[in-house]
């Protein structure tokens, strides 16, 4: 049977948890098969892909700006030759990014399979037609080799024991009423404004709720800090706190998510969360949660003119005019909301 290489190194996390059934479906395949990750994500797929040894890590962090050209050439080259070794006969790239475009050429795969993508040709050998105008695991799937089987859904998720002895200190009741906010996104227009995350809060206090904002990252720590200047009581931040495994630790003990359109969107409607995900320019056919306990909130469809990157409105009202009263409504359906007696009890300690 041909030994098949499966590139993945793709930096964005909802991106890989929306790809982890087709990639796990692949190794269950072949005996002799290699998965390509980026090692930024060690954790989750690890967590995600229990036992598995077929595993080998895209080096992102040793390959910033802020190493050596030296170093970042060294690493590079080092993460080839340890791809080259593995021999495959068949090399898949189902993102098509140009990173891995630029891997799977130099696979040294004599067959090399990939999305339709500009000067695809150099790349790949065989580039088969994509369903790209569904939501993305259904893309993913027509370049699988082979996909995983329909219904669309990620792999359960569940919390490691270095995960819970993370966020041991942070949480001293494992059955609280925690909300977890992800104000952030890595694009400014995904992102619902400040002001209105610091209504959220006040409202989700005084209905018994623990607000808490998670992120990682200089956008997240900024958004953070603006939401705090609108609010008389600063709501606790676990920004930049927590690794992957603490994180996914936290999403599996919490009582519900709001957040913008993002990999942490993603990842608690993986971990089973009750998620209301805020979309505004982008597309939620195409990005959509795959969870049944996931509802997404968007003002209007966006004006036929308008760009991801330009809104035709100047404003995105299709995003900010999303009312806190909607939010509130939306985890008030998906039974978020304490009870009148029960708000009182199973309360929640940060620290």
């Amino acid at each position: 049977m041909p030994r098949q290489l499966i590139l993945f190194p793709c930096s964005h996390m909802g991106n890989l948890l929306i790809a982890l059934p087709h990639l796990q479906a692949m190794l269950r395949a072949r005996e002799e098969a290699l998965l390509v990750v980026n090692q930024r994500y060690q954790a989750l797929v690890e967590q995600s892909l229990p036992g598995e040894q077929r595993l080998l890590y895209y080096p992102e962090a040793d390959l910033a700006r802020h190493h050596s050209l030296l170093h970042r050439v060294r690493s590079y080259l080092q993460f080839v030759l340890s791809m080259r070794r593995f021999a495959a006969d068949v090399a898949v790239d189902i993102e098509g990014e140009q990173k891995s475009a630029t891997l799977t050429r130099l696979s040294g795969a004599a067959e090399r399979i990939g999305p339709p993508r500009k000067h695809h040709r150099w790349f790949y050998t065989h580039s088969p037609e994509v369903h790209w105008s569904g939501h993305r695991w259904q893309g993913y799937g027509s370049l699988s080799r082979p996909a995983a089987p329909a219904p669309a859904g990620y792999l359960p998720l569940t919390p490691s024991d270095a995960g819970n002895e993370e966020i041991a200190p942070f949480v001293a009741v494992p059955s609280s009423h925690l909300l977890l906010i992800h104000p952030g996104a890595t694009k400014t227009y995904k992102m619902w404004h400040a002001e209105q995350f610091a209504a959220l809060c006040q409202r989700a206090r005084r209905a018994g709720l623990t607000p808490v904002l998670i992120g990682a990252g200089q956008k997240d720590r900024l958004q953070i800090a603006r939401i705090q200047e609108f609010l008389p009581e600063p709501v606790e931040d676990l920004c930049d706190r927590l690794s992957l495994a603490g994180l996914i630790a936290l999403f599996c003990q919490a009582r519900g998510f709001v957040g913008n359109d993002s990999g942490p969107m993603h990842l608690a409607a993986a971990c089973g969360l009750p998620v209301v995900a805020l979309f505004g320019p982008t597309n939620d056919d195409l990005w959509q949660p795959l969870s049944p306990r996931a509802r997404i909130l968007r003002w209007q469809r966006c004006h036929a003119t308008c760009e991801r990157n330009s809104c035709a409105l100047d404003s995105y009202p299709c995003l900010q005019r999303i009312t806190v009263d909607r939010v509130m409504d939306t985890l008030e359906e998906l039974g978020v909301l304490p009870s009148a007696d029960t708000s009182s009890v199973k309360q929640v300690r940060i620290s």
